[in-house]
């Protein structure tokens, strides 16, 4: 009777072993560190720096950008950088990445108050060019606010 019961016991632990293992494992996503470009004065490019984080290695351009709206850490703020857009005032409305070139479209909310100063849309398209151009793929870059390539622009 005890040999029954430790066979029965013996054959249920190597069931419930074999079923732990077939069962699929869940992939971590490999990181890789990016730059993000944000305003600090005095900064290398028309006063912008970067900050590094942490995104998916696979495909690691639009989750840098995301970054980039969502702006500086509280301890990076407490350190002089600002954000060149609150928030939530932008989405991502489209990013390409062919032959080269990027192409990446922000949507402004309804929220959006406009730009904070005359240099503000010249330092945003910047920062944006300087975080793709990064990545080996990416060369060239054109940006685009509700459509319009020319936002950065004065003149119209």
């Amino acid at each position: 009777m005890m040999k029954t019961v430790f066979k029965v016991a013996v054959i249920v632990i190597l069931f419930a072993c074999a079923s732990v293992s077939a069962v699929p494992q869940r992939k971590i996503a490999a990181l890789k560190e990016v730059k993000v470009y944000f305003y600090h004065d005095p900064g290398e490019y028309i006063d912008l720096s970067a900050v590094t984080r942490s995104v998916n290695a696979a495909a690691p351009a639009r989750p840098a950008i995301e970054a980039l709206l969502k702006g500086p850490t509280t301890a990076e703020k407490q350190k002089g950088f600002e954000s060149l857009v609150k928030p939530g005032d932008f989405r991502i409305g489209s990013l390409k990445i062919t032959g080269g070139t990027a192409r990446i479209n922000f949507i402004s909310t309804r929220r959006w108050s406009g730009w904070p100063g005359d240099l503000a849309p010249v330092r945003f398209k910047t920062a944006v060019e300087l975080t793709l151009k990064q990545f080996p793929s990416v060369r060239r870059v054109i940006v685009s606010l509700n459509g319009d390539p020319k936002f950065y622009d004065e003149r119209g």
